[in-house]
């Protein structure tokens, strides 16, 4: 194994910080779901020389039968562990992986126990970590296995998973671990609060322990020891590298990456790489306020970063990508207020409010003391305060909190006790369309020369899916109503209910715009009536022919409503493109928008 001396000089001071040891921290044998014992995977891995350092971590619900000498799993797992350390040489450790697929895996070190799936949730899980202080470890995160109810926070539990998974190799030989999806919500973690260092490994479930490929967690430490290895995932002093031996250092003056500074509002960021024969093909500095990327080259080389840290929590990793194909992501370096009162995940509830209009907000709002607080949140818009207000929050929680404001001004800045915590941009739209597919009329893709209109006009359309209901409706600006597909299958689907009709009516008359494109198809089915029904109860003289497909009647213009809104009527060629739309009909639509 290749070891470097990491020396980082600093203007102020030198400072000494240790080693780079690898090792592989997620791996099974047949005691769960892999081959072979633990006993020959801690010796595989130990005479290899591929890694310094080697967890066997089986599957919880596994662990519950016993082994043919009536021993527990666990049990030998440990003494495994214990026999095959060598201290100053080759560190094993003992674990298991709790796994509930759809909430997430999570790997548990250095534990005389062990906790079934059968019987416990995620939450459950999370305070059996806590009652024992377990060092703990969020796994291959994502849409397959689950990714913990979107990192919903929770500070006490922070102290003890110190660790995630960019980095999963589920014992494929390929380098490859690394994937998008981990590395999106590792950065999803860390804007959520968790203080989760990164890690990639080969999660062996075959008798290649350690050799099934490069996948490596370095640990940046002073001495391979025990104690040095467990001091190293709870400080989250690693870095994830699909290279067996690339060496980075991430520092700023008297911190390396894993480190929590505080009140530090300005800070000089160092980068060091070295991997001889294995340039680089890009490094880039990630941070909560965007990415930074790095004019470096070569396979050794050092580079410096000034940056400035305006929120009371700032985040910075790295991650380089070696010409070969390698990549490299190191822990973050975290710049934080005192107060450990945060303000995190600041967004509005709906992605797209309209403008003008009132729209909620969310917000997570964190008390790391272990007191309650009285929390002081001030929402400015520009100059002008657009929410003052306290909030209680318990010791060691986070707050959801939702309220509603009202502003034109896309920017807003959010303070805790008078300090910058979070900024957004609030994408408005013009007005919001709902468009209707739950009559079997599911016309989506058909229809997007209509939707596209609507989204030049400065709108948004979202499809109506489940239930055509009246908050739905009165949601938005424009009820988009196709009539049903002829040829469904679920004919009795087609129908609009009266109630449906009656607080369709009401929309319009109060100032929403319903749009109604005709049949594609005539039909025949006894559902047209509910439409016939729907024109009748319109303040309108027009008539349903042909099974839905064209009006007649003393007007067939566009309906206007006094001192409320107003009906439009498309043909199908005209919605789906093949047609154009009359130019009256559009600056008619733009007028009751309030776009002209």
């Amino acid at each position: 194994m290749k070891k470097f001396l990491v020396i980082v000089f600093l203007v102020a001071a030198t400072l000494i910080f240790g080693q780079v040891f690898f090792g592989n921290i997620h791996a099974h044998t047949s005691y769960s779901d892999g081959q072979g014992t633990p006993e020959e995977a801690f010796e595989h891995a130990r005479n290899s020389g591929a890694v310094d350092i080697q967890a066997i971590t089986d599957h919880d619900h596994d662990l519950n039968y016993k082994l043919p000498d009536g021993s527990w799993k666990l049990d030998r797992i440990i003494e495994m562990a214990k026999k095959y350390t060598v201290e100053g040489e080759f560190i094993a450790i003992s674990g298991f992986e709790w796994t509930l697929t759809s909430r997430g895996h999570i790997t548990i070190y250095n534990t005389s126990e062990w906790i079934d799936r059968s019987t416990t949730d995620l939450y459950d899980i999370y305070q059996w970590i806590v009652d024992r202080e377990a060092t703990a470890q969020f796994c291959h995160p994502g849409r397959k296995y689950g990714d913990f109810f979107d990192f919903e926070y929770f500070p006490k539990v922070d102290l003890y998973i110190n660790t995630i998974e960019v980095g999963n190799g589920a014992g494929s030989n390929s380098n490859n671990v690394i994937k998008e999806e981990y590395f999106e919500r590792y950065q999803r973690a860390l804007n959520r609060g968790w203080h989760v260092g990164a890690s990639a490994n080969q999660d062996n479930h075959q008798k290649q322990w350690a050799t099934v490929n490069d996948a490596r967690t370095a640990f940046v430490i002073d001495e391979l020891t025990t104690d040095k290895v467990y001091e190293a995932l709870k400080t989250r002093n690693i870095y994830a590298t699909e290279d067996r031996n690339a060496y980075i250092a991430f520092v700023t003056e008297g911190a390396k990456m894993g480190d929590i500074l505080y009140d530090i509002h300005k800070a000089t960021l160092r980068v060091e790489y070295s991997d001889p024969g294995e340039p680089v093909r890009r490094a880039a500095v990630y941070s909560n306020n965007g990415v930074i990327e790095l004019d470096v080259s070569g396979d050794e080389w050092i580079i410096e970063l000034n940056v400035d840290n305006p929120l009371s929590y700032n985040w910075y990793f790295v991650k380089i990508d070696q010409i070969d194909g390698n990549e490299i992501v190191s822990s973050p370096i975290w710049f934080q207020s005192s107060t450990n009162k945060y303000l995190l995940n600041a967004r509005t509830i709906s992605p797209k409010p309209v403008k003008g209009l009132p729209f909620e907000i969310g917000f997570d709002l964190i008390n790391s003391l272990r007191e309650d607080q009285l929390i002081s949140v001030e929402v400015k818009s520009g100059e002008k305060t657009i929410l003052d207000k306290d909030y209680e929050v318990s010791s060691m929680t986070c707050a959801e909190i939702t309220e509603t404001l009202e502003t034109e001004e896309a920017a807003l800045d959010f303070f805790v006790d008078g300090e910058l915590a979070f900024r957004i941009n609030v994408d408005f739209v013009s007005f919001l369309a709902h468009l209707d597919t739950s009559h079997e009329n599911y016309f989506v893709p058909e229809l997007k020369p209509l939707t596209q209109f609507f989204l030049e006009l400065g709108g948004e359309v979202r499809p109506v899916i489940g239930e055509l209901t009246e908050k739905t409706t009165f949601s938005g600006q424009v009820l988009i109503l196709p009539l049903p597909d002829s040829d469904t299958f679920m004919k009795d689907f087609m129908e609009i209910s009266e109630k449906q009709i009656d607080f369709i009516v009401d929309y319009v008359e109060n100032g929403g715009l319903l749009v109604i494109v005709l049949a594609k198809k005539e039909i025949t089915h006894s559902s047209i009536e509910s439409y016939k029904l729907l024109f009748e109860k319109l303040p309108w003289m027009v008539e349903l022919e042909n099974g839905g497909m064209s009006v007649s009647g003393t007007s067939t213009g566009n309906l206007e409503i006094e001192n409320g809104g107003g009906v439009v009527i498309l043909t199908w060629d005209e919605a789906t493109g093949k047609a154009s739309i009359d130019e009256g009909t559009k600056g008619y639509i733009e007028f009751k928008l309030g776009l002209r």
